[in-house]
């Protein structure tokens, strides 16, 4: 079930442009120190923005590009027509995910299949997720390090997660980094279509950049 992703020396070059892009177009980010202690307060009360501890700064990342947006969009409808709505499992935008011992983070989608994380009565006020099965962050110029070095091995820390995806809007170009394969990264280009070791779910290229790109 899992597809062969492409591995040649013009996917590493790929690769190593598509970070020079990003740094090139890198944007600065304008935050306010912070205590661990007083951002998770802060996450302690339900408000419309979207926070991110970074090195002992908070930042508000409510303002994704267009493109950012729409592929979120794309991915939501598809989780959610393959995994319905009558069995456990949930796909949620932009809501926080409780990390042990460490900050809580939000990534742009995640997927539970735990109904305690989003059943009425069982569920954590506020609202965050305890089990998270899947994480997926759409890269931004200002953000793709955090998303690739300490976001990540905040969400590692997480025993129910399996599996991590790291998403160019600019260009067809999907990380797969999954517990099963030691977080071993699997690229995926062009038309592929990503299926997962674990997960009756699959990630068509054409479908999460369709209109985009």
């Amino acid at each position: 079930m899992l597809a062969n992703p492409k591995r040649d020396d013009r996917d590493e070059e790929m690769n190593s442009q598509d970070d020079v892009a990003y740094e090139q177009g890198e944007e600065e980010l304008h935050g306010i120190p912070m205590t661990e202690e007083a951002f998770e307060l802060v996450l302690s009360v339900e408000n419309p923005y979207h926070y991110e501890w970074i090195d002992g700064v908070i930042y508000d990342m409510s303002n994704p590009s267009p493109e950012h947006s729409f592929i979120a969009g794309s991915i939501d409808a598809l989780f959610r027509e393959q995994i319905g709505t009558d069995g456990p499992c949930r796909v949620f935008r932009d809501q926080s995910v409780l990390i042990p011992d460490k900050p809580s983070v939000t990534p742009d989608l995640v997927l539970t299949c735990d109904s305690a994380d989003w059943d009425r009565d069982k569920r954590l006020q506020p609202f965050k997720v305890r089990t998270p099965l899947l994480v997926i962050e759409i890269l931004s110029p200002s953000t793709q390090r955090f998303d690739r070095t300490e976001k990540f091995d905040r969400y590692k820390r997480c025993p129910s997660l399996e599996v991590y995806i790291l998403i160019n809007q600019y260009k067809r170009h999907v990380e797969i980094y999954q517990r099963v394969r030691d977080w071993q990264q699997e690229l995926y280009i062009a038309d592929q279509v990503v299926q997962f070791d674990h997960f009756d779910l699959e990630m068509p290229l054409d479908a999460i950049y369709k209109g985009v790109l």
